[in-house]
């Protein structure tokens, strides 16, 4: 459902080659059994991507006020931004890079449920909160535009994604009143053929896709 590149590499001298970054052609996909019975296709089966990927690329933007935030739900809902598959046997594969600005970025599956987290209690990301907004947060030189390190997985019918952007104040314009916060998303699009007889090797390799719930409460 989501996974991340570490920031942290950004500077290391590493080679990366397509395949290490977006699913191709031959790739083998599992997802966990934790996945619900409204999406019995994919529970607990594995897959192989059956045809080249299609790369699409969006642009969402928002302006928003300093001291604000919006939501922003990337589901076919009829609020959202339908960036979800249609039919069964899809994945897509979404890079969220971010263009420079003062804001952070929240991630949701969708609100409340917070991936960003930590244990206890009281440790959830609240935007409201003076330094619980930066818990878990994201921001544009941790994913940039041209390089994206952040990926989110969908399918037909999963829970919205919802991405919230919060503008903070006190930017490099100390007259600047908005903010425009712009996410370049590349959708890779893939489709699965399921594999009925995984070998272990495939099995072993296969990449992995947790449902949201495995990565909560700890």
């Amino acid at each position: 459902m989501i996974y991340e590149i570490s920031p942290l590499l950004a500077k290391t001298a590493i080679s990366v080659k397509p395949e290490d970054i977006l699913l191709q052609k031959g790739a083998w996909v599992k997802f966990s059994s934790a996945w619900p019975g409204t999406h019995k296709w994919a529970s607990g089966k594995l897959f192989v991507v059956s045809a080249e990927p299609i790369l699409v690329p969006y642009a969402i933007s928002r302006i928003i006020p300093e001291d604000d935030y919006c939501d922003i739900d990337l589901s076919n809902s009829d609020s959202g931004e339908k960036l979800y598959p249609e039919n069964e046997g899809v994945l897509y594969q979404i890079a969220v890079g971010m263009k420079p600005g003062d804001y952070l970025v929240h991630f949701y599956l969708p609100s409340p449920r917070y991936i960003y987290h930590l244990g206890e209690a009281s440790m959830f990301p609240d935007v409201a909160s003076s330094t619980l907004r930066y818990l878990g947060a994201k921001r544009p030189e941790d994913s940039p535009a041209d390089a994206p390190l952040w990926f989110l997985f969908a399918i037909k019918d999963m829970p919205p994604i919802t991405l919230r952007p919060y503008v903070e104040t006190g930017g490099d314009d100390a007259t600047q009143a908005f903010e425009k916060c712009t996410f370049m998303l590349k959708i890779n699009k893939c489709l699965l053929d399921e594999v009925k007889n995984p070998s272990k090797e495939q099995i072993e390799r296969a990449f992995l896709i947790r449902w949201r719930d495995e990565l909560l409460g700890y």
